[in-house]
């Protein structure tokens, strides 16, 4: 993978996290009758989410020079 392929896929990757920690926080404030999004789920898929986050700056982290 070249530097500006990871240093783009991080960004991507961090947008993503910004508006879905948006949504989320905009559906736990609304608290729709009808929503199944539950403190758990809302956990699980930030431990995922971040997880595959932190498994590609641990493997591809490495190659990346930013000077």
């Amino acid at each position: 993978m070249s530097n500006d392929f990871y240093i783009a896929f991080i960004t991507g990757w961090s947008i993503l996290l910004v508006f879905w920690s948006t949504i989320i926080i905009f559906v736990f404030i609304r608290k729709p009758p009808n929503s199944r999004l539950t403190r758990k789920v809302a956990i699980r898929s930030y431990i995922f989410f971040l997880l595959i986050l932190i498994i590609l700056l641990l493997k591809y982290g490495r190659f990346v020079s930013l000077v």
